[in-house]
């Protein structure tokens, strides 16, 4: 294998974002949605108030992250497989840049949006 050529390191993360995926996405399914008391009454509340503690924030961005960095990093892998010019590759590296952030922000925002909502008593 050769570690030195320049598109290894976007294949390795795109594999470890895959493996990191899988845990992550787990860990959020069977917590918030095959708990064995996810037909009580009182279940919706215990969710929103684990959803909203700063913990499960910050693994709700990181998972975010991961999936953006992870989808977009495929996109950017079935775009250099074609070899195209040096300036259109640069240019699609830019929006996809461009698309990352904007929706890594959007994310974060309604994240924190939903915490603080919740913290004024406004989510029922």
């Amino acid at each position: 294998m050769n570690t030195e050529n320049k598109g290894f390191i976007s294949w390795f993360l795109q594999r470890v974002t895959a493996l990191l995926l899988v845990a992550g996405i787990s860990v959020h399914f069977f917590l918030f949605h095959f708990s064995p008391s996810r037909y009580a009454s009182r279940y919706h509340d215990e969710i929103v108030n684990q959803f909203c503690s700063p913990g499960w924030i910050t693994f709700n961005i990181c998972l975010l992250a991961l999936v953006i960095f992870h989808g977009l990093n495929g996109l950017w892998g079935i775009f250099a497989d074609y070899n195209f010019k040096k300036k259109s590759g640069d240019l699609f590296k830019q929006v996809l840049w461009f698309i990352g952030l904007v929706l890594f922000g959007t994310g974060v925002y309604i994240l924190i949006w939903f915490a603080k909502i919740k913290a004024e008593g406004l989510v029922p």
